[in-house]
């Protein structure tokens, strides 16, 4: 069985934290907020789109059509 650590998080887990009207930090309940793990990544709206941005993949950018969806890419 697969520990906390290196579980892909569920929809459940994942948590928005909004950074301004238009960004929001992408979070894993899971994890202390004081712990690196906690945050997945980064989801931004331009316009008519939202763009990923994950801390496991850095510098690589995933665009969506909802935010939704952008949210969805972070689980399981």
């Amino acid at each position: 069985m697969k520990s906390e650590q290196t579980t892909t998080p569920t929809t459940r887990d994942i948590r928005l934290d909004l950074i301004s009207m238009n960004e929001w930090r992408v979070c894993d309940r899971r994890f202390p907020e004081a712990d690196s793990r906690c945050v997945l990544g980064f989801i931004e709206r331009r316009e008519f789109r939202y763009e990923v941005t994950s801390v496991r993949q850095p510098g690589s950018v995933t665009t969506f059509g909802s935010l939704a969806t952008a949210t969805g890419s972070f689980s399981g």
